[in-house]
């Protein structure tokens, strides 16, 4: 069978959304979406491609996660790219996740051996202040 192809047996054709598009509400695709215009709200994808110019504000799960535009709230994806043009402000939750030189990430990084575990596993928030010295007598 075609990697490109549906269960229901057509092509899988990306779903994109253009420039021009504004969405405030959840976007929920079974294959791959191109985003260039703005969403407000959940994302959830078999592929994700941000591009630039694009945004995204709300929670992104997706198997593969391309970020080039801007993102903030929370990403969680087993393969996670931020283009040279992206600009990041989001907890991102990775199996793999590549950074390239010029991107803007500002928030938490947790890798996870699957994500399927992570959902399962609790968050442990970071140390925000240094061990106490215990002074032994």
């Amino acid at each position: 069978m075609d990697a490109r192809r549906s269960q229901s047996g057509r092509s899988a054709t990306p779903s994109i959304l253009s420039a021009d598009v504004k969405i405030e509400g959840d976007v929920v695709s079974e294959g791959e979406l191109h985003v260039s215009g703005s969403i407000k709200g959940d994302v959830v994808a078999k592929k994700l491609i941000l591009a630039e110019g694009g945004s995204i504000t709300g929670t992104v799960e997706a198997d593969v996660a391309v970020v080039a535009g801007n993102l903030a709230g929370r990403l969680t994806a087993t393969s996670v790219t931020l283009a040279a043009t992206a600009h990041v402000v989001a907890d991102i939750v990775h199996v793999s996740l590549l950074i390239e030189q010029g991107a803007v990430f500002e928030g938490f990084s947790r890798r996870v051996d699957s994500i399927e575990t992570a959902a399962e596993a609790p968050v442990t928030q970071p140390r925000l202040s240094a061990p106490a010295l215990v002074e032994s007598a």
